[in-house]
């Protein structure tokens, strides 16, 4: 959504009749000339990255409110994440795992 400038509520509202699966995933797109430029699935929070708690929380909260996560659905959420140079996997794994926890407690 960041690449394409659209936001959550813009997007799911308008895919919403037709959405089977749930994606989440970062991405860095302020400098160009970053070895992570583009569609590289940084970690969650990733300096100059345009995903963190607050925006997870601005996704599942949408989520829930065009009727996805309605109790008793059985509906799919993913991540994406890949480590970058000299990050661990399990490292980065975790750290999405305690990322979400922390944008569900705000939701």
């Amino acid at each position: 959504m960041p690449m394409l400038g659209e936001t959550p509520e813009k997007a799911l509202t308008t895919t919403k009749d037709y959405l089977k699966h749930a994606h989440i995933g970062n991405c860095l797109i302020r400098d160009l000339n970053h070895p992570l430029y583009g569609d590289k699935h940084p970690r969650f929070g990733y300096p100059g990255s345009e995903i963190d708690v607050p925006e997870l929380t601005e996704y599942l909260r949408t989520l829930l409110d065009i009727g996805y996560l309605e109790e008793g659905k059985n509906r799919t959420v993913g991540f994406e994440i890949k480590p970058a140079p000299g990050e661990l996997s399990e490292v980065i794994i975790a750290e999405a795992k305690r990322k979400l926890q922390a944008a569900w407690q705000q939701v």
